[in-house]
């Protein structure tokens, strides 16, 4: 967030915001005291700081959680929603909101104060909850989580039903959005992809400070990022003499001791830990890809902010990930995918640590399909035009 100390990576809600302000939009942005990545309270009660004339951000007040998945965490969503019916009603009126989704609860307030006043809402989705809670159950117990979170998907039928339009990062985002809320895509639903300021200069990256072909993770530790595999192929590579194609893990989380653990002796593998924007620029210029390995089925349907992080610093995508990934990698050879296997992976990464040209084209190309298709213009500009035809239909029904 932009109320943090030092230089932060913006991500997509946050570059929507500062960016429409810049336009002159009079931007209110919404979210909770709980910052997510530190695992602290940014402030103890509901606070607005102002970023510009036009443009404030309201931290609703929520309890504390230190883990990714737990009643903690649910109960904090809860906070937020309350803190937001509390005061929402001494706010002026806005023009149009776009809520994001999760949370279920959130979104739920935010219809309940809007709808009744004549605001259009358009709830974007952000990943396919409650579909992927299932995963935090056992293995064997996994097929009765479709009843056991049947409450959350009633509650998430029927509030993405009462939006006046559906968005979402892909197009297949989008559909699942509208599937859930029982019905077909229609015209006031859009979708526009993650966007990023493009992270290091336009000229030619750097060269590596070490030889060799150099990956770098940046992102959250979590059991949900699929990171064993990578670190498996790094093993392997590292048991077949080619040390020197090394990964640089940059992040922190729940999973982080364990994949440490699972790390150890690999002398190709480096845990930076959380590092902020300026140390990840360094980090991007000093690589030749950037790694992906997202695996569970919700990713399928996105392309992820990291994925389009890595574009942005000109570094090609390594990824196991499938679906709308898999279809821009191999679509338009900006980067290399492979079947989340870690002796795939490693061959993979033999073989392009032979290739050069081959990879001095892909770093080409992965600069080109940014600015074509994720510079922050190009997207918000798209958007701000539905939200702008939203408001407009709902105004003038």
């Amino acid at each position: 967030m932009p109320i943090d100390a030092g230089r932060q990576r913006l991500l997509r809600t946050g570059q929507f915001a500062e960016w429409l302000a810049a336009q002159g939009h009079d931007v209110t942005f919404f979210t909770g005291t709980m910052d997510h990545y530190q695992r602290r309270l940014r402030a103890g009660e509901t606070t607005t700081y102002e970023i510009a004339p036009n443009y404030r951000i309201v931290a609703l007040a929520g309890r504390l959680y230190t883990r990714t998945i737990s009643y903690a965490r649910f109960r904090n969503h809860a906070d937020v929603a309350r803190s937001f019916r509390a005061l929402a009603p001494s706010l002026p009126l806005p023009d149009v909101v776009l809520a994001s989704y999760p949370t279920e609860e959130l979104c739920r307030a935010i219809l309940d104060h809007c709808k009744p006043r004549g605001v259009p809402v358009a709830i974007d989705a952000r990943d396919c909850g409650p579909d992927i809670f299932s995963e935090m159950l056992p293995a064997p117990l996994r097929p009765l989580g479709v009843l056991a979170f049947l409450p959350f998907e009633l509650k998430a039928r029927r509030t993405l039903a009462r939006a006046d339009a559906l968005s979402g990062m892909t197009r297949t985002a989008m559909e699942w959005a509208a599937r859930k809320a029982g019905r077909e895509p229609r015209g006031s639903d859009f979708w526009f992809p993650f966007s990023y300021r493009r992270r290091v200069s336009k000229g030619a990256p750097q060269e590596p400070s070490r030889p060799g072909l150099n990956v770098c993770f940046l992102g959250t530790l979590s059991q949900r990022s699929n990171l064993e595999v990578l670190i498996d192929a790094f093993r392997l590579l590292a048991e077949r003499g080619c040390g020197d194609i090394r990964l640089t893990i940059c992040g922190s989380g729940d999973a982080e001791a364990a994949l440490r653990a699972r790390a150890a002796g690999a002398g190709n593998i480096d845990f930076r830990g959380w590092l902020d924007a300026d140390q990840i620029d360094r980090v991007m210029r000093e690589s030749d890809l950037g790694a992906l390995p997202y695996d569970r089925p919700d990713f399928h349907m996105s392309i992820p902010n990291k994925c389009v992080e890595y574009l942005a610093g000109g570094l090609p995508v390594l990824s196991c990930t499938e679906g709308e990934v898999r279809d821009l990698l191999v679509g338009r050879d900006c980067g290399i995918w492979t079947p989340p296997d870690a002796d795939e992976m490693a061959l993979a990464l033999e073989q392009v640590a032979t290739q050069p040209e081959r990879l001095r084209m892909m770093k080409a190309t992965a600069a080109r399909v940014f600015e074509e298709t994720f510079e922050e213009n190009t997207v918000f500009k798209g958007a701000l035009r539905h939200l702008k035809a939203l408001q407009a239909t709902t105004a003038n029904p």
